[in-house]
């Protein structure tokens, strides 16, 4: 699920880019600010389908995400509008970006206990395999294939290799000590639907969503620790033509280099599984952000041969890092009887990040804003918002 949730990714949409601005006659601002309204869209629709997560079973469940990402992707290659292009978008970021990461996040976080950072982090995996073979994967498909045509064999590939196998791969293993729906308690129907009273889910280590948004950390820092990510990576992943044409770069040396991108997302990931098992996450979370500043400061004074490589080495670490410290944290600090509909809640604040990123770089573009000013931004809003996290779940532990 990790792996083809590629085809909602903003890394995947935004390598058709210059194909679907010149279909449809959009600027860089344009495409921008579509894309930002459909993933808005998509976090809000997230509130309420994530919480299937706490009610349904993960094969039906798994299987019906898949169908409706592989329908949403055969849509989205016949787009001839803007309406068209909103909703395709929708589709893609909802069932793509949102409910995929959403699922086997959950399962994971809630199926493993002891090694949950280990457990997040190689499922993981599968994002960073995409991530490292795609983007090589369409310049050459490109090369001999419409960009429609390819929306519409990858779809079809995701269904045929993944459904026939989605029993053997949801089911329980001997390893996995923590609990999936099925092994949630059968007596606890009104918590679901919201009857018990304010802090009884608190006291007993599981929290609701209403919880949540009463819990100051949230505010301070964790509601950062997911948002800023998003923000970065999405806005700088949907802009990186403008990126590599302005460092001077060629789109073949720029394709090129995720493979080192994909080797230090599977480091940063494995790395930061480890240290989450070793250390709690409250300690942990914080220092993911780090490796964001780094990646644009890289970018920005280095030269193309040397600060072109480190751009993607920070940046594998920044894609690697924060998605494993921030779901394990989720749990470690809220519980996991809710997670469904709690996890919903920060997905729904990595989407709205991911949709306003695209947008704002997108216009400070079009207004003649260069490199120096994008990447400056996402230096100093990572080491604020680590600063604050810090100071809230760490020193004031």
């Amino acid at each position: 699920m990790a792996f083809w949730s590629s085809l909602g990714q903003t890394f995947f949409i935004s390598l058709f880019s210059d194909d679907i601005r010149a279909a449809l006659d959009l600027s860089h601002g344009d495409f921008g600010t579509y894309y930002a309204i459909a993933t808005t869209a998509s976090a809000i629709s997230l509130l309420w389908l994530g919480k299937l997560a706490d009610t349904m079973r993960l094969e039906k469940l798994a299987l019906f995400i898949l169908i409706s990402l592989c329908v949403a992707a055969v849509f989205f290659s016949q787009v001839n509008s803007v309406v068209m292009l909103v909703i395709g978008l929708y589709l893609l970021r909802m069932f793509g970006q949102g409910m995929m990461t959403h699922v086997y996040s959950t399962a994971m976080a809630r199926r493993y206990v002891a090694a949950r950072g280990r457990a997040i982090s190689i499922a993981q995996l599968g994002h960073t395999l995409s991530e490292s073979i795609g983007p090589a994967s369409v310049v050459a498909l490109h090369a001999v294939l419409d960009w429609r045509t390819i929306w519409i064999i990858l779809p079809a590939s995701a269904l045929c290799l993944v459904a026939p196998f989605l029993r053997q791969l949801t089911r329980r293993t001997a390893l996995q000590d923590g609990e999936g729906v099925e092994g949630l308690s059968a007596d606890e129907p009104d918590s679901m639907n919201g009857d018990t009273a304010n802090g009884q889910n608190v006291s007993s280590g599981h929290w609701r969503r209403r919880d949540v948004l009463a819990d100051p950390r949230f505010w301070l820092a964790i509601l950062w620790l997911v948002a800023v990510p998003s923000f970065v990576l999405t806005g700088l992943l949907f802009h990186q033509l403008f990126l590599a044409e302005a460092k001077g770069v060629a789109l073949s040396h720029w394709t090129a280099s995720y493979v080192l991108y994909a080797l230090f997302a599977v480091i940063g990931s494995l790395t930061i599984g480890q240290l989450i098992d070793r250390f709690s996450a409250r300690r942990v979370a914080p220092h993911s952000l780090l490796p964001n500043a780094l990646a644009c400061a890289a970018l920005l004074f280095g030269s193309v041969d040397i600060g072109v490589p480190l751009f993607f080495i920070f940046f594998g670490l920044a894609i690697g890092m924060p998605h494993t410290a921030n779901a394990a944290l989720i749990a470690e600090i809220y519980g996991t009887r809710f997670m469904g509909e709690i996890k919903a809640l920060f997905m729904l604040v990595a989407v709205f990040a991911s949709a306003l990123s695209p947008m704002i770089m997108g216009v400070m573009i079009d207004s003649g804003f260069g490199l120096d000013a994008l990447l400056g931004l996402n230096i100093a809003i990572p080491l604020l918002a680590q600063f604050m996290a810090i100071l809230v779940l760490h020193l004031r532990r």
